[in-house]
């Protein structure tokens, strides 16, 4: 809810500044400063959704840097050609693994771990596209987003579920 009213929100301003939906150009920055700004963004996003959980210090540090493998991984797997769906699966199976094993030693709940985690992957981009679109009449471009981010938001669901399958195993069977 809160993804759409900002959506809708960001709608009313873009078509009142008669803004365009276009990707901007890439930054002209080397490999090296990409990856260390895509890793700092991963890391204070990360840190910034746990203390929304209200987490201890030791905590977020361990949210930020789990955040920072799960995303970086999910970029990285996109940038090397991978379709985004299947590299954000593999980057929240990643933080739901990583989080199985911190998860004794923080004595915080999983969801707490996970969720601040994996949260900086929500494919906002698409939701704010789906809504601009429509609004511009362009029906088939805004299904295809709404589609894509839906994928992704899926994916990113599946890979904390298949994590918790792996180190949970009674989990799939409890009553």
């Amino acid at each position: 809810m809160v993804l759409t009213a900002a959506g809708f929100g960001l709608c009313l301003v873009a078509a009142a500044a008669n803004l365009n939906i276009s990707p901007p150009p890439p930054p002209q920055l080397d490999e090296l400063s990409m990856l260390g700004f895509r890793a700092l963004a991963s890391f204070a996003g990360g840190c910034g959704f746990a203390v929304l959980y209200n987490s201890t210090h030791r905590t977020v540090l361990t949210v930020g840097c789990l955040a920072l493998v799960g995303n970086e991984l999910r970029l990285a797997l996109h940038d090397a050609g991978m379709q985004l769906a299947l590299a954000t699966f593999i980057g929240a199976l990643a933080v739901g693994l990583l989080a199985s094993a911190a998860r004794p030693w923080l004595r915080e709940p999983r969801i707490a771990l996970t969720v601040a985690g994996i949260i900086i992957m929500v494919p906002g981009t698409y939701a704010f596209q789906t809504v601009v679109l429509l609004d511009q009449g362009n029906v088939l471009a805004a299904l295809e987003a709404a589609t894509l981010g839906a994928f992704v938001v899926g994916a990113m669901a599946l890979g904390l579920a298949a994590a918790r399958l792996v180190t949970q195993r009674g989990w799939i069977v409890e009553s």
